[in-house]
């Protein structure tokens, strides 16, 4: 749920409840006020009819009506002065009627009377009800105002949140574009701004210095692999060297080989990693196979190693040409060097999935972990191990799954494309 949907789920939550306590209350307190003007009418007629009394010595004439009412009782006990409010029932109007009522007692030629005045309610409560509705309508009013304020002030005011939040989405580390933050007079947009900005800075600045380190390190690493294995070639040239001599030159060279393929591959991976292979082209990933198997047509070939293909149409992936060439150069290397005699490939291609099988020896590790660096099955010692997990930093880059499997004597390898 957005920021600015909570906001005014529970701000307008809060004031209904707000609005609804505070009618109630308004109600009560007109309520409250209306019954005390009738308790001043009620002692205006108890004095009026005190006054005829004192003049006439004589009881006036009831008054009957809807509106009012008088009633005189004899009465012997002491009568205590009070206000109520009652419900008599009208046979002429067949309904009951709500009164509110003042008793009294007073004395008329040595008689004792029991007075009740009464007028009716109907007025205060058509009041009541009246300023009820109006009121319900003004809160319904007030409700709809504040949903239209906050639907479309509140959506100004977090303008600034959102340009950042799309300024922040947008951004990429390798394209070395800097934030269009949008100003904003709010103190706290103007600190997140200012807090993005620096971040995206220190970012930048750390993303620039990896990848100037990796570059120097490439560099630096393969200038003394490239002299030593030139020097080392030029010992095995010379005339007078023995043959134990001549073994450890080829031992020394091998080990030369293997490092300068591990430095190449761990610095692959860290540009992986970095995300420096930001460019994308449409790959066709059918023609990319065939000309990786054609040129390992010999390596093919010395294995007596048979390949099966099935590829179903023209499946286009949108990714960076070089890792795309990594990504299917390192499948297929890695079912001819895993591969035995007189073995087979099988290479499946379909619009959602590529999967690659291939005959070998009996797999000795655990297959969840043949993706991790440096896990390679301990039969294959000419590999450095990083061939898998190169295929996965590419696949992770770019969102494809790919699952590893040990089945029926064969090595599965599979890659889902999400499109």
């Amino acid at each position: 749920m957005k920021l600015l949907s909570k906001y005014n789920r529970v701000n307008i939550i809060a004031t209904i409840i707000v609005l609804l306590l505070s009618s109630i209350c308004y109600y009560f307190l007109i309520s409250s006020v209306l019954i005390h003007q009738l308790d001043k009418d009620l002692k205006v007629e108890e004095k009026e009819f005190t006054d005829f009394v004192n003049e006439n010595n004589q009881l006036p004439e009831p008054t009957n009506t809807k509106d009012e009412q008088e009633e005189y009782l004899p009465s012997t006990a002491i009568i205590t002065r009070k206000f109520s409010s009652i419900a008599l029932f009208s046979k002429v109007h067949n309904e009951d009627i709500a009164y509110r009522q003042i008793v009294f007692p007073i004395n008329v030629n040595k008689l004792n009377y029991t007075i009740q005045i009464r007028k009716s309610q109907g007025e205060t409560e058509d009041l009541i009800q009246l300023i009820l509705f109006i009121t319900l309508g003004i809160v319904l009013f007030l409700l709809l105002t504040l949903f239209l304020v906050n639907r479309f002030l509140l959506s100004k005011l977090w303008k600034p949140f959102n340009n950042t939040l799309a300024q922040m989405k947008q951004f990429n580390v390798s394209a070395n574009n800097n934030l269009q933050l949008e100003e904003s007079n709010i103190n706290e947009f103007t600190e997140l701004n200012q807090a993005v900005s620096l971040m995206t800075t220190r970012v930048s600045q750390d993303y620039n210095e990896i990848k100037n380190f990796t570059e120097n390190a490439s560099h630096e690493i393969q200038t003394p692999l490239a002299i030593i294995k030139s020097k080392l070639e030029l010992l095995s040239q010379g005339e007078s060297m023995k043959e134990e001599q001549m073994n450890t030159i080829q031992s020394m060279q091998e080990a030369t080989n293997r490092l300068s393929k591990l430095n190449h591959s761990l610095i692959l991976l860290t540009k992986i990693d970095n995300r420096q292979f930001s460019e994308k082209e449409e790959i066709n990933v059918g023609i990319l196979i065939n000309k990786h198997l054609s040129n390992y047509e010999e390596l093919l070939a010395a294995k007596l190693i048979s390949v099966t293909k099935n590829i179903v149409g023209d499946v286009m992936l949108n990714m960076n040409e070089m890792l795309a060439e990594i990504l299917i150069s390192n499948l297929i290397t890695n079912a001819i060097r895993h591969n035995v005699e007189n073995g087979t490939i099988d290479i499946e291609l379909k619009p959602h999935r590529l999967l690659i099988s291939n005959t070998g020896m009996t797999l000795n590790a655990d297959p969840a972990e043949m993706f991790e660096r440096f896990k390679k099955d301990k039969v294959s010692s000419e590999s450095l191990g990083l061939g898998l997990s190169i295929v996965k930093k590419i696949c992770e880059r770019y969102g494809y799954e790919i699952c590893y499997r040990y089945a029926d004597l064969l090595h599965i390898t599979s890659i889902s494309f999400e499109f």
